[in-house]
């Protein structure tokens, strides 16, 4: 059985990608553990080369261990109200299921939709500090030389579904797939 691929702002994409580096994971500690056993039954000694080997091959491990741990802390995203904005969304560019990461804060965004100038998103945690992700995003996409940006991150369902209607109106930007883009490199 195959599991779909999902792509990185798609619905559905932190369960896949856990699932993955979960397996990857696995896979690199296997094949550390199996090259030290094989020096080691080979020479009957621990010290020899495979030995350094297997040890060498336990840092791109370690390091997908950190990924590892970096998507179970990423929290379950509601598929029902992911069903009712897709219903709404339309003709705006739209992203889902987002984990930003900063140096100071970690922000779930259930959607993010772009038109123009204006960039908005949504999260159903209260956790979220909406305005630090603001700021956040504000910064990151003057970095990539998008100036004059809108930002708001909703916390109201209601409020969110109303500006996402709203931008159905406003015309198309030229910078819209690039915004969503950065935002797709700046999340887990």
């Amino acid at each position: 059985m195959s599991i779909p691929r999902q792509k990185k702002g798609e619905f559905g994409y932190p369960p896949y990608e856990r699932k993955r580096v979960i397996l990857r994971t696995a896979a690199y500690f296997l094949i550390s553990i199996a090259v030290f056993l094989l020096g080691y039954f080979s020479t009957g000694q621990k010290e020899n080369l495979l030995t350094i080997v297997a040890v060498l091959g336990l840092l791109p491990s370690s390091k997908s261990l950190v990924s590892v741990i970096m998507y179970f802390k990423i929290p379950k995203f509601s598929e029902a109200l992911y069903q009712e904005i897709a219903a709404q969304e339309g003709s705006v560019p739209v992203i889902y299921s987002l984990y930003l990461t900063s140096y100071q804060n970690n922000f779930p965004i259930n959607c993010f939709a772009v038109r123009g100038g204006s960039l908005i998103g949504y999260t159903e945690f209260p956790s979220c500090d909406a305005s630090a992700c603001e700021a956040h995003i504000q910064g990151i996409l003057k970095q990539n030389g998008i100036k004059n940006m809108t930002i708001k991150i909703f916390h109201e369902k209601a409020r969110f579904m109303e500006r996402l209607n709203q931008l159905q109106a406003l015309e198309d930007g030229r910078k819209e797939s690039e915004v969503l883009t950065i935002l797709c490199d700046i999340s887990l």
